[in-house]
């Protein structure tokens, strides 16, 4: 399951995420990396936004679903 899967309103920790070293490292930079909590504010067709930590981050659904995640 990854981000593009949840609804608005869910929360979830990030299980791994399955992308590039510099978008990994970025998206860590915004809190979001393994063990992270996140709750989905807002789910559309080409983006995502979600609270990590105390921001939030908005990134393409491309970009969402090399995020792996575990509803809660």
């Amino acid at each position: 399951m990854n981000i593009c899967d949840l609804k608005r309103g869910e929360r979830a920790i990030v299980l791994k995420v399955e992308l590039e070293e510099e978008l990994k490292s970025r998206l860590a930079a915004l809190r979001i990396y393994a063990g992270a909590k996140i709750v989905v504010l807002k789910m559309s067709r080409k983006t995502c936004l979600v609270q990590a930590g105390n921001g939030r981050v908005a990134m393409e659904r491309g970009v969402a679903q090399g995020v792996r995640v575990w509803r809660t």
